[in-house]
């Protein structure tokens, strides 16, 4: 029987090198007043310099302390002190990484990031995917492979009626709830699920879904997230011509292309019709026949 996590977000502000940046700019601007966004980018808020202070609402952050902070790293006030966002945990090393000045951060395991950065931001990335899968007006998701949550909440915001996001590591759900774009992980009609994906899969009723959204670590990674019995379970979930997107990765960065025919070759054979690269998705959309 699956449990719901209940997803509860760690209010805060959120400091990383270019909000640092914009203080030092303050300063030798002689300002003492300013805007400053303190959720990477999704508001701004005035913030104030008091002499050896930076005041944040009713928080005082000593300019000393802000001078610690560590390039490619992002920190939350909490309980008037920056706290780091990455840990270590079971051998690997988590890590919420900012990607750039006011737009959504990544997540980083053992210094491999979960979402494109080159190119396109992670929130706009997450968006491309679930374009890939069609209009999702009154859908039913299975959302695999959580995340920071960027997919499930795109889809709830693209009409979505309901999601059931599966993440194996609570870790990765640890740090998102640090995180301001993942906040949206709160909304009742997302159901989220702390849970082996091979095996939730077998606790769900055939033709349950509308849609399925499957967005797993690398094949290297989690090779069964990739194999015909998993691709089986994904269509039977599905309800008659439901609708797949599989994010696969850039083939054009791997060594050894093969194993991207190798998905394709492997969602034919588990039942699967119309199985079609999307490009600005790095992924395939598939549908299960009616």
């Amino acid at each position: 029987m699956r449990e719901r996590f209940r997803f509860r977000y760690v209010d805060g502000y959120v400091i990383t090198s270019w909000e640092v940046e914009e203080v030092e700019r303050a300063l030798s601007s002689g300002a003492t007043e300013f805007q400053l966004t303190v959720d990477l980018g999704l508001s701004t808020l005035r913030a104030r310099l008091s002499g050896s202070r930076l005041v944040l609402g009713g928080v005082e952050l000593s300019l000393d302390d802000l001078g610690a902070v560590e390039e490619g790293f992002t920190y939350k006030v909490l309980r008037g002190k920056l706290v780091r966002l990455d840990l270590y945990a079971g051998g690997r090393y988590y890590k919420l990484k900012p990607t750039g000045p006011r737009v959504a951060p990544t997540l980083e395991v053992s210094g491999v990031q979960m979402h494109r950065t080159v190119g396109v931001d992670p929130w706009t990335d997450s968006n491309l995917k679930v374009k890939a899968l069609g209009p999702l007006r009154g859908a039913r998701v299975l959302d695999v492979c959580t995340g920071l949550g960027y997919t499930a909440i795109a889809e709830v915001l693209s009409g979505a009626t309901s999601v059931v996001t599966v993440e194996v590591d609570p870790n990765v759900i640890a740090l998102a709830q640090y995180n301001p774009w993942s906040r949206g992980l709160e909304d009742s009609r997302i159901e989220l699920v702390l849970a082996d994906a091979v095996e939730l899969l077998g606790e769900l009723e055939g033709g349950s879904f509308d849609a399925v959204l499957h967005d797993p670590p690398r094949i290297s990674i989690a090779g069964e997230l990739y194999g015909l019995e998993f691709y089986r379970e994904l269509y039977r979930v599905l309800r008659p011509g439901g609708r797949l997107f599989h994010y696969v990765g850039e083939p054009g960065k791997h060594s050894n292309v093969s194993y991207v025919k190798g998905v394709k070759r492997r969602l034919e054979l588990a039942g699967f019709v119309g199985v079609t690269w999307v490009d600005s998705a790095k992924g395939f959309k598939a549908l299960k026949p009616r």
